[in-house]
């Protein structure tokens, strides 16, 4: 399950910023929009998208993983193959809709909700493996495809995209997805017995109200929105960022697989401490680590500079993705996992919805990509003291009603 649920995460790439990035100047130039409409285009649409992820996880809980992820699989090919006929930003708008909701969203959230149902005892590793080899594997997504652009044309590549999610999600959801262990007259590991922090012994479950009370979950949603923002404006100005410094669109891509490493130590590093009493730093930690990678996005100059500046852009996405996967069923149980994932997904979209756009405006007050994200820096500064003033809501010993 890890590995299949690892593979799903990896083909949600052409819906990733990261995806989308190798994209942009070919959008720029073949529909005659600059980077500002773009930023804007991509902002409303995943602003949009977020608004659905609510709904959505709470589907995914009443129908199961499985069939989720064979309807969405075949909606997610069916949106990459619009996007090759795409004229104008009104089309272009409603085409990073249906990529963002459907592959950083849904997507995203069924292949989380589907490791988490398997686990109790090492949850917390299997995460850090699932995020470290979707982060990894998502690292080369942006190479591919920008070879493929290169080899066909930009058009063409977003077909071959849909090809490939069809031919590979959809039959990973049919014949290797199982909604929960008991299926297979199985448990997870260490049993049935893992009783959620924020209920009482014998309650197995937190509804998503009672999630959303706790400063658990805001403290949760605080480093994951900013690390969505700054992520997603880092990852989508890639090119400009280092273009700025001489890099051009190509080198500029491949620049994205050193950050693999990053995410590899960044998840597995975590999802191992996520089991352990250093659990409460978590959440302030990952906030730092994005504070340096803003910080170094905007101040390195030479290769080693760049090289370590998207080894940790890497160790930050890692860490977060990885701290949300193994703390929310740690800290609310997985009966209604999607319905609360979902729920932290529409957040972080909204954050994401919001990064491209703020690199680019920042751009024009600060000067340039560079200046504009120095300046970042604050925001995640102020997040991790917060995050620091609330690391008692994750000790492993704080079983408290809500």
């Amino acid at each position: 399950m890890v590995g299949l649920a690892s593979l799903v995460g990896i083909l949600t790439g052409p819906g990733q910023s990261m995806g989308v990035s190798v994209f942009r100047e070919h959008l720029s130039s073949g529909l005659d929009l600059s980077d500002s409409a773009i930023a804007s285009a991509y902002l409303v649409g995943t602003l949009v998208a977020s608004g659905l992820q609510p709904r959505l996880g709470t589907w995914v809980d009443s129908v199961g993983v499985q069939r989720a992820t064979v309807i969405l699989g075949v909606i997610f090919a069916g949106a990459l193959a619009q996007m090759s006929m795409i004229h104008g930003v009104v089309w272009l708008t409603v085409g990073f809709l249906g990529i963002r909701f459907l592959g950083q969203g849904a997507l995203s959230l069924t292949s989380n909700v589907a490791v988490a149902h398997w686990f109790n005892l090492r949850r917390g590793f299997a995460m850090g493996v699932k995020t470290t080899v979707t982060f990894g594997g998502m690292s080369v997504v942006p190479v591919l495809l920008a070879l493929t652009i290169e080899a066909w044309g930009w058009r063409q590549a977003w077909l071959v995209a849909a090809a490939a999610i069809f031919l590979t999600v959809v039959p990973i959801a049919l014949f290797g997805f199982v909604d929960r262990p008991a299926n297979l007259g199985q448990v997870p590991d260490g049993g049935n017995s893992d009783t959620p922090v924020f209920l009482d012994r014998g309650v197995t479950s937190a509804v998503r109200s009672v999630a959303v009370r706790t400063g658990a979950f805001w403290t949760l949603a605080a480093v994951t929105v900013s690390n969505s923002l700054f992520g997603t404006g880092l990852i989508f100005h890639q090119s400009n960022l280092l273009g700025e410094i001489g890099y051009s669109n190509s080198e500029a891509a491949v620049m994205f697989l050193p950050q693999a490493v990053g995410a590899i130590v960044g998840g597995l590093s975590v999802g191992w401490l996520a089991d352990r009493a250093i659990r409460p730093w978590l959440p302030a930690t990952s906030a730092v680590l994005l504070a340096m990678t803003t910080f170094l996005g905007g101040s390195a100059i030479s290769f080693g500079a760049v090289l370590g500046y998207v080894l940790m852009l890497g160790l930050s996405m890692g860490a977060v993705a990885s701290m949300n996967a193994a703390l929310l069923p740690a800290l609310f149980g997985v009966g209604h996992l999607g319905s609360i994932t979902g729920f932290l997904g529409f957040l972080s979209v909204l954050g994401s919805s919001m990064g491209a756009l703020a690199f680019s405006l920042g751009s024009d007050v600060f000067g340039d990509y560079r200046s504009a994200s120095v300046a970042f820096t604050v925001a995640p500064l102020a997040v991790a003291v917060m995050a620091v003033m609330h690391r008692h809501h994750f000790l492993l010993d704080g079983r408290r009603e809500v």
